[in-house]
Parts: structure tokens; sequence; C-alpha cells
């Protein structure tokens, strides 16, 4: 006799944190080093839930830097707007970084959620906010925020 034990959705709330940079240390060559400094909640940001290399949902993280998700146990990669899109951290144009460059860039997750039945663990990789523009991965050309001139 065989029996089917379909999996069920779970629902689960996941906390949502970076470490914001001193970008004001950065432009008086001060360097940016924010160890110690409390992880302040991503707001309102919106991320690409990918499994098995498809973009299934997306989520919005609330004022508190939350999420409530509901999913299969499994693992999840989430992915920050502009590299489910394939653009630039800042909006500026693609050819202000290098596109080899780039294409790896959006091959990595921000977040790698794992959801199982009785645990839930979500790996930082990194996102934009954690950085200052001068910091960019790719940039062609590192300037000091404030000091570019278009």
């Amino acid at each position: 006799m065989f029996q089917s034990f379909a999996q069920k959705k779970l629902k689960v709330e996941v906390e949502f944190k970076y470490t914001k940079p001193d970008c004001e240390a950065a432009k008086h060559n001060k360097g940016t080093d924010a160890a110690g400094k409390p992880e302040t909640p991503l707001t309102d940001c919106k991320f690409y839930i990918y499994f098995n290399n498809k973009c299934i949902d997306t989520i919005r993280t609330s004022e508190n830097g939350t999420a409530i998700v509901r999913l299969l146990p499994g693992k999840y990669l989430l992915y920050e707007a502009w590299k489910h899109f394939k653009k630039t951290p800042d909006g500026s144009p693609i050819s202000d970084f290098y596109n080899d460059c780039l294409q790896k860039e959006w091959k990595k997750p921000n977040y790698v959620l794992n959801i199982s039945e009785n645990n839930l663990t979500m790996d930082y990789n990194d996102v934009s906010a954690s950085r200052c523009p001068n910091q960019y991965a790719c940039l062609k050309v590192r300037h000091l925020p404030g000091e570019i001139k278009r």
C-alpha cells in the first residue's frame, strides 16, 4: 500500500537586520568600520524568493524589519530587486560598473533561508543598505560620496 504525505506550508516570521555603514566617516577618510554597532532592522525592502532557480514569490519587510512567509520546508534564496532585474545597486547606469563582475553579483543571494518542520535558519550575505555608495561591488571608478560630478 502506497501512502502519500503532502508537505504543508509553514508560516514563519523572518527578521531582517543589517549593519548600517558610516558613510560620513568615509567622506573624511576615517574608514567605515561598523564593528560593535547594533544591527538595524531592514525596513520596507522587497525581496524575490527563489526555489530551484525559479522566482516563486516576493516579500516586503515591515517597519520592524520583519516579514511573514508561508513556504514549504526547503532552501530558499532571497534577492534584492536590483539583482532580480539585473540592474545596479543604486540605479546608476550599468556602464559605471564592470559587466562581468555585475553578472557574478546578480547570482549571489542576499539571504539564504532554510526552513524545516522544527527549525528556521537564515544566512546573511550582504545587502545594498550595508554599503556606502563608493563601496558597491563592481564600480569602475571608486569615488567618495558627494565628490562625483555628473
